[in-house]
């Protein structure tokens, strides 16, 4: 019975191992793919980074960043959707500036480089798992890594970008063609997955007008 027992816990020791050694590398795979679409940084960076990274997890609606407050860390999306916001306090409005999903880095720029409260939300529009880095760990890193350093120079840029292709969008042609062009940009699957308020809101086209779209898509040729 006594040996029983001890194969039993044995066995399952080491089939805890196998996944835990499984998660590891694949958690390695995926922030290194992250991190390596906006700029290249070394694997040893990586593993320091590994270290430092927090899982937290958010229910659909939740606010991981409010605007108006000062964040303090710096996400990746492992499981979920997010969506970038602002919203005009007089107005009683809102504007939808970008999405995103598994793979995706996002942060408050306005905090992680002037230490001043986000002029942005982000809302889970699922729920989600995220892993976190706080800005001290980040900085403090940085100094250490050059490479870190010039990734993070990248990833301002890289978000400025994303904001400046959505303004671009959001100007040119008729509300098919804005449509049209953002599948092609983020593709049909990415899409579906987004309330359709939200996608209309994007692409600053009423939901009414996006609905038909959708529809004369959706419907066969003859």
């Amino acid at each position: 019975m006594t040996y029983v027992k001890k194969s039993y816990f044995v066995e399952n020791y080491v089939n805890f191992a196998v996944e835990l050694i499984k998660t590891t590398i694949k958690l390695h795979m995926d922030l290194a793919k992250s991190f390596r679409k906006i700029y290249h940084i070394e694997d040893s960076t990586l593993e320091r980074l590994h270290t430092l990274l927090t899982l937290k997890e958010y229910a659909k609606g939740d606010r991981i960043i409010s605007q108006g407050t000062v964040s303090n860390y710096l996400y990746i999306i492992e499981e979920g959707l997010v969506r970038c916001l602002y919203e005009d306090i007089d107005e009683g409005t809102e504007t939808t500036l970008l999405f995103g999903i598994e793979g995706n880095l996002f942060t408050s720029l306005a905090s992680v480089v002037y230490d001043q409260p986000s002029q942005t939300s982000y809302e889970a529009l699922s729920d989600i798992k995220v892993l976190c880095i706080s800005f001290d760990d980040f900085w403090r890193l940085c100094d250490e890594c050059p490479d870190l350093m010039r990734w993070q120079t990248h990833y301002q840029l890289y978000q400025l970008y994303t904001l400046e292709k959505r303004a671009t969008l959001t100007s040119i042609g008729d509300a098919y063609t804005r449509y049209m062009q953002y599948i092609k940009m983020r593709g049909a699957d990415t899409l579906a997955r987004i309330p359709l308020k939200y996608v209309s809101q994007y692409l600053n086209i009423s939901a009414e007008t996006l609905s038909r779209i959708r529809s004369r898509i959706a419907k066969p040729q003859k």
